[in-house]
């Protein structure tokens, strides 16, 4: 299975319609929408940290069905930065979920922590890492899943 894997818009909710139009299995989307969950219809989402002053209804947390795989999907901000992945880890072996993916950070990561793979897709709003804007594609249709990091400039 394939996802297209995005996060903290922030209201620039144009940017996940023009990822929709990218062929996926599924669409995973991380929180902080600050947008009517509607406009996003067909994503597996959460509520990020500033979705609350918004007041937009969003589960803090979900699980993903991806065949074999299983996707433990959260914002973030509810774990310290330092211990983000060992937590997230720990949380997704409860639910026996193989991969996390989170946001918050606005930086993408491709990492393995307790052996849970940890994704973050970055930020289609604006990135942290001087890097410019991203998303992620996740491959599950292997034993080992796959992540690639896709930069993008948007159009809006």
């Amino acid at each position: 299975m394939h996802f297209i894997i995005a996060g903290d818009s922030h209201g620039y909710t144009e940017r996940l319609d023009e990822l929709k139009q990218i062929p996926a299995d599924g669409y995973i989307f991380t929180g902080d929408l600050t947008d009517d969950p509607a406009r996003i219809s067909g994503w597996s989402a959460v509520a990020g940290n500033n979705d609350q002053y918004f007041g937009i209804k969003l589960p803090l947390m979900t699980i993903v069905d991806a065949g074999d795989h299983k996707i433990l999907v959260m914002h973030g901000h509810q774990f310290p930065a330092g211990q983000r992945h060992r937590r997230l880890a720990t949380l997704a072996k409860k639910f026996g979920c193989d991969i996390a993916v989170y946001g918050h950070s606005h930086v993408p990561v491709i990492d393995e922590e307790d052996g849970v793979l940890i994704l973050n897709p970055g930020s289609v709003y604006r990135s942290r890492d001087g890097k410019g804007t991203s998303y992620m594609i996740l491959d599950t249709s292997g034993h080992t899943p796959r992540a690639e990091i896709i930069r993008k400039k948007f159009a809006s």
